[in-house]
């Protein structure tokens, strides 16, 4: 075998080695950042679905309910049936009639989630009785 010399100029010096490495931990540092913050978007997106869908069914049931016991200020209770995955949150519901002409009145019905973090969102319908 022929021995091989290495001349000065060949390899990385230790001060090349240790700026790479700085670079790389300011890269790593700033993706380990943005971990955190996604996990949270996504939680805070898991969280609107459920209760879209909760309020979205819900609301249902109150207009497929009859809109005289709405109009006498009733909501049929027994129709509003919360699962287990959503009972983790405060549901409110509240009933307000608008005004409206002589033949038509309508009711503004408002589902109010309130979550654990205190963010809470609204979820309106409409009933009218002709």
């Amino acid at each position: 075998m022929i021995a091989r010399r290495l001349t000065r100029g060949e390899g990385f010096t230790l001060i090349e080695v240790i700026i790479a490495l700085g670079i790389l931990l300011i890269g790593i540092i700033g993706v380990m950042q943005l971990f955190p913050a996604s996990l949270t978007a996504a939680r805070r997106a898991s969280e609107r679905t459920i209760t879209s869908q909760t309020a979205h069914s819900i609301l249902g049931q109150i207009r497929a309910s009859s809109a005289e016991a709405l109009f006498r200020g009733q909501i049929p209770l027994e129709l509003i049936q919360l699962d287990e995955a959503s009972s983790i949150y405060n549901f409110t519901t509240t009933v307000e009639r608008l005004g409206g002409a002589a033949e038509v009145y309508l009711q503004r019905i408002t589902f109010t989630v309130t979550f654990s973090d205190g963010r809470s969102e609204n979820f309106t319908t409409f009933v009218a009785r002709r």
